[in-house]
């Protein structure tokens, strides 16, 4: 049985059309520094070589993106600017404990386990501290590549329909039993920065007919990984690179540096593979 999420998101996608799909590709365009931003603000992620990778960004509500969420969770009200507009940050019970594990010290192997009915208040108050970073560094990449500026607000309302229609993305954070961490944007405050695209008119089928034995090259990203000059120096024959990517997390497939449809990595006949689950409008 297909859980409301699911249904709500394509139909306001359709409902809503060509302003949503530009406000999410702001955010699908910068999915590899906001992840970089999370690991950077939480540390002991990258000592640690947890993987960050975007799940899926699309639209929702505030309401049914909590629904399924493991408890306990933590909600972080945020001001968007442009347009002063409500956002939030949201933490899921897996990403809670790796959070505070890694503040406490320990060495990622055995999370704590958490009371679904909340944090206690000094969990409560280690989880802000470092959640207070994880806005800041997301802030940084935001404002820096798209003009658009968060911050923490303490009883703000949630963002519902209408004007402050919610954009997306989840990050996992992990790869057994991953966190999620969403970042909740209002669509008005990308669209401010996100370009028009002009309406495609109707291909010359004369034109489309002579196309169709050119051949294109296909991009699949499996993953961008950062890595410093002297980790690279080092490299030797027989090293393995660990991707922050999972197996059960999505790809894009890019034509002309243009995404055309998102991806599972998968196998075929002994040679790795993907499936398309998913299109972008080409």
């Amino acid at each position: 049985m297909r859980d409301a999420s699911e249904n709500a998101g394509p139909l306001r996608f359709a409902t809503e059309g060509e302003p949503i799909r530009r406000a999410a590709a702001v955010l699908e365009r910068e999915q590899t520094r906001l992840a970089m931003a999370l690991r950077r603000a939480l540390p002991f992620l990258t000592r640690r070589d947890v993987p960050v990778v975007m799940e899926w960004t699309r639209v929702i509500s505030m309401a049914e993106l909590l629904l399924n969420l493991p408890r306990p969770i933590h909600v972080l009200h945020l001001t968007v600017e442009p347009g002063g507009s409500p956002g939030a940050l949201v933490f899921d019970a897996a990403a809670l404990a790796r959070i505070l594990d890694g503040v406490l010290g320990g060495d990622g192997r055995m999370l704590p386990t958490l009371n679904p009915a909340g944090l206690s208040a000094p969990q409560g108050a280690l989880v802000a501290r470092a959640v207070d970073g994880v806005v800041r560094a997301i802030n940084e990449v935001l404002s820096a590549r798209a003009d658009v500026r968060i911050e923490s607000a303490v009883g703000r309302p949630e963002i519902e329909g209408g004007e402050g229609t919610p954009i997306v993305s989840s990050f996992l954070v992990g790869t057994d039993e991953s966190g999620r961490v969403a970042l909740v944007l209002p669509k008005d405050a990308l669209l401010a920065q996100a370009p028009l695209v002009p309406a495609a008119k109707s291909p010359d089928q004369r034109v489309t007919a002579a196309l169709h034995d050119i051949d294109i090259e296909l991009v699949i990203e499996l993953t961008r990984l950062p890595m410093k000059l002297s980790a690279v120096m080092a490299l030797k024959v027989g090293d393995t690179i660990p991707l922050e990517a999972p197996v059960s997390g999505t790809v894009s497939i890019r034509a002309d540096d243009k995404p055309i449809f998102q991806g599972r990595p998968t196998t075929a006949s002994g040679r790795i593979a993907v499936r398309i689950e998913g299109g972008h409008d080409r």
